[in-house]
């Protein structure tokens, strides 16, 4: 039996979306179009592939079994293709790229401008979230390349990764903020001022912040549900709410070297170890990128060098003041 690649295509769109309407548009067909190829597909096997429930379109066990395999050819036919792409000088047309928060608005833009200057006709999208959601998006191929923390991929053999330079996390706040008044802020006074952060943070991190709410009595859950108080995906609302309140941040000084200067915020004079984070440039090993891949990797990694710099003499005025 030989199954049309495109019949693969539109019934994996089908089982991501649960809906006919939403897989037809992010394969730019009809509907109808789409209900003529599942027909066509559920022919050519011999059995019903998908159902309506009240939760969607859901695959039948006879689908789900095809989905499984199909996955892993359509991967591997994509592969092939950009491969053949690359080898030809053809492949540098699109980059599909997925960011986590802080590398997204620290590296991302800057690397991305500098490609541009290099092939003016590249196509770029860019995914920012949190890495636990794009590390699945790598695997599938639908995109290119992520940055962000590593350490769910970091023995994993299906991925190349390489580490960027460490970030110091700093509480940030707003000019004028209550714990600028003293001289040595402990975390049992942050802990006591609403927190604004990523929405998911790790353990290394959440772990302290309970362990001071729990020693200053503070409203904050033991089981940390409550932690942050306020968690968003951008690096600019985050800065907006510290700004107009006393809510505080955990941001690396890179991110608000503008209203530091403009002296619209500031950093607590406290400085915690577990605040630092590392993050990386993932990609899938094993397989020829297409040139813009590559050059957007190593334009991180000169980005993230110069940042670093940056950063560096950024904390020696700041903490030499203090």
């Amino acid at each position: 039996m030989e199954i049309d690649l495109r019949l693969l295509r539109h019934a994996r769109a089908l089982a991501d979306h649960r809906n006919f309407g939403r897989a037809a548009l992010t394969l730019r067909i009809s509907q109808p179009a789409l209900s003529r190829s599942i027909a066509q597909l559920e022919a050519q096997i011999g059995t019903r592939l998908f159902e309506r429930a009240a939760t969607g379109v859901e695959p039948t066990e006879a689908g789900q079994l095809l989905l499984e395999r199909a996955t892993d050819l359509l991967t591997h036919a994509a592969d092939l293709g950009r491969e053949m792409d690359a080898l030809n000088g053809l492949g540098h047309g699109e980059l599909h790229v997925g960011a986590g928060t802080y590398p997204a608005e620290m590296l991302v833009g800057t690397s991305l401008a500098a490609l541009v200057q290099k092939y003016p006709d590249v196509r770029a999208r860019v995914v920012v979230d949190n890495v636990l959601n794009l590390i699945p998006l790598l695997r599938r191929r639908v995109l290119d390349i992520v940055i962000g923390d590593a350490t769910l991929v970091a023995k994993d053999p299906e991925f190349l990764v390489t580490e960027l330079v460490a970030r110091q996390g700093y509480f940030v706040v707003r000019a004028g903020h209550p714990l600028l008044e003293r001289v040595s802020p402990t975390l049992m006074d942050v802990v006591t001022f609403p927190l604004v952060a990523t929405s998911r943070l790790p353990t290394r991190v959440l772990a302290p912040f309970i362990s001071a709410a729990q020693q200053s009595n503070d409203r904050i859950k033991a089981d940390g549900h409550s932690m942050p108080s306020i968690a968003c995906e951008s690096l600019t609302m985050m800065k907006s709410i510290v700004a107009g309140s006393n809510a505080i941040a955990i941001l690396p000084l890179a991110a608000v070297a503008t209203e530091l200067a403009a002296g619209q915020l500031a950093v607590l004079p406290l400085v915690e170890p577990w605040l630092r984070a590392s993050f990386a440039i993932i990609q899938v090993a094993r397989r020829m990128p297409p040139p813009s891949t590559n050059d957007f990797a190593q334009l991180l990694l000169m980005a993230d060098a110069e940042l670093s710099r940056l950063t560096e003499e950024m904390g020696q005025r700041l903490f030499a003041s203090q």
